[in-house]
């Protein structure tokens, strides 16, 4: 039996399409606005509301939505605050866009927030939407001013992920994002016509083969989440980006620039990532990114949008649902937790604090908010707490120190050592942050040392000691000759790091008509250029390439133009 739906009240010309903030596609249908309690379209044509008079007709408010200047998000947050507001009038019977309505309305939320229900931040967010929503009406935004303030002082700031907590996340991810894309690109048809029952996708985590269902929705997912470690932007920015076309800076470096409108601080802010020759960003995020570009152009070659997904359904845009589904996905089979045991999950406006941690670390909060595009008053606000476990850590360790140098009246240093020694630790908290969120030291021949301070740094300190060439208690190692068989040594594929490198081998080579022979050349130098030549076999065949034409363009780097600390000193006696 076929139920007849009820539509002879309902105007199909009131109906708009808008994306909300999570990046749903939602219609906002004005017709629910001439019912009793804004009832759903579904309620309306199953004759289950009553039909209403309004003040303000829902053509008129149809209309003012239309033409406002707002973006389609702000447009769906702002019916939402409309929806809320007509349900409490019709539930208490005051008639809507009135001032009465307007005092009992806030009277009614200064009562749940009394009551511990909505907090002082929920409280003003209501306030301020319904007000605009007055003001979009062209009625009196004044009813407002007689409420109460209370700002927002509850707002709690995001927190930021810990070094252990991004130990556990990040090498997860990584390998979704790489084993899930290497099975895409095999072969997209085929995973883009699953249903979502489903699977073609498998991923192997620690010994176990795990069944991928939604393949395609988990892995733009995980792209996602990555994307917001490496560029510390917002959800909606995030999601509503373009793929970007490659630009250069100059003709040595490539740069991805996609610009993005932020609708709060109505402003284009650009998310950048390139091949920069620094640390500030992995080679292999440069790596991830050109390889998400492959996913998102196979997924469609029509739709511009950088994050989408599909089905046999055909492609929609990734949205926070899938964000969520995902999570659901990582907790149901992996089970992370965090310093405190609770559970762990990745989430993009943790990233976005802990990329403000990293920075305000080491930089001031004004060039924090400048990355993050957000002014310096919400970067102190809402990214600057940190990581709560390692506040406690940090807040402990002072107190200790504190308390041991009031004790014995010394040194705070030597206040320092002592507690290390009664905690069976080598290094206090906030040292240890300083540490992790410090890059790796570059040497002068193009690799790196991740631990330059450490054993080795204390064995070179006491040579150069002991030969009266140096005075000072604390010195970064630099014995660039024992760097080839050190275990700190760290090599990153970049180009200008290559060129150090392949100039220090240059360099070597050369050495050799200063030498007493050849055997004697080949005992000091035949083990470096081995292992050189070993890094240089394992480098990406374009870095290498592009290294070694600046070679030949631009000479050795300055560094090593002059090889004469390589010989041996002829001291001439006058």
């Amino acid at each position: 039996m076929t139920i007849k739906k009820n539509t002879s009240n309902l105007n199909e010309n009131i109906l708009m399409q808008v994306t909300n903030g999570g990046n749903y596609l939602k219609t906002l249908d004005f017709n629910r606005y001439n019912y009793l309690f804004f009832p759903t379209r579904h309620d309306i044509e199953n004759g289950l509301s009553s039909i209403t008079k309004r003040n303000i007709s829902a053509e008129e408010l149809f209309m003012a939505f239309k033409e406002t200047g707002y973006s389609q998000a702000s447009k769906f947050y702002l019916f939402e605050h409309l929806r809320q507001y007509v349900i409490f009038c019709d539930k208490y019977k005051y008639t809507i866009f009135t001032d009465e309505s307007v005092q009992s309305y806030g009277s009614k939320l200064i009562e749940k927030n009394k009551s511990g229900l909505i907090k002082n931040t929920t409280y003003t967010t209501i306030i301020c939407a319904t007000k605009r929503v007055f003001i979009l009406l062209n009625l009196p935004g004044k009813w407002f001013d007689k409420l109460p303030t209370l700002g927002k002082s509850q707002a709690e700031p995001f927190k930021a992920y810990s070094d252990h907590d991004l130990k556990k996340l990040l090498p997860l991810l990584r390998a979704l994002f790489k084993q899930l894309s290497k099975q895409f690109l095999w072969d997209p048809e085929t995973h883009l016509s699953l249903e979502r029952n489903q699977t073609e996708m498998y991923f192997r985590w620690k010994g176990r083969v795990y069944p991928v269902y939604s393949g395609v929705s988990r892995l733009m997912a995980s792209a996602a989440y990555l994307m917001s470690y490496y560029t510390w932007g917002n959800t909606t920015t995030l999601l509503s980006l373009q793929r970007p076309e490659k630009t250069t800076s100059n003709i040595k470096e490539d740069w991805y620039q996609m610009p993005a409108f932020k609708r709060r601080s109505f402003k284009i802010v650009t998310l950048q990532i390139g091949d920069h020759g620094k640390l500030n960003i992995p080679k292999y995020s440069l790596d991830f990114f050109e390889q998400l570009l492959r996913v998102s152009s196979s997924i469609s070659e029509s739709n511009n949008l950088l994050f989408q997904t599909a089905s046999v359904n055909g492609v929609t845009p990734l949205t926070t649902s899938h964000l969520t589904n995902f999570n659901t996905f990582l907790r149901k089979h992996f089970c992370l937790t965090d310093d405190k045991s609770l559970p762990l999950s990745p989430t993009i406006s943790r990233f976005r604090a802990t990329g403000s941690q990293l920075m305000q670390l080491h930089y001031s909060h004004i060039q924090a908010a400048s990355l993050l595009g957000n002014s310096p008053h919400t970067t102190r606000r809402h990214y600057s707490e940190g990581n709560e476990y390692d506040n406690h850590s940090m807040l402990q360790d002072s107190v200790s120190i504190l308390a041991d140098k009031a004790k014995y009246g010394e040194s705070i240093e030597l206040a320092k050592n002592r507690i290390k020694n009664e905690l069976k630790v080598e290094i206090l908290t906030y040292e240890n942050l300083l540490k992790m969120k410090s890059p790796p030291m570059r040497q002068a021949h193009g690799s790196y040392c991740n631990n330059p301070f450490g054993e080795q740094a204390e064995k070179f300190l006491r040579r150069v000691q002991r030969h009266d060439l140096l005075t000072t208690e604390k010195f970064a190692c630099s014995d660039l000759m024992m760097c080839f068989s050190c275990p700190h040594q760290v090599i990153v594929a970049e180009v200008n790091d290559i060129w150090s490198l392949l100039s220090f081998k240059e360099s070597l080579e050369e050495s050799i008509y200063k030498h007493v022979d050849h055997l004697h050349f080949h005992r000091n130098y035949d083990a470096i250029l081995n292992a050189i030549e070993h890094i240089l076999e394992s480098i990406n065949k374009k870095v290498l390439a592009k290294a070694t034409q600046k070679l030949r363009d631009e000479g050795a780097h300055p560094l090593w133009r002059d090889q004469s600390f390589l010989y041996p000193i002829n001291k001439q006696v006058g």
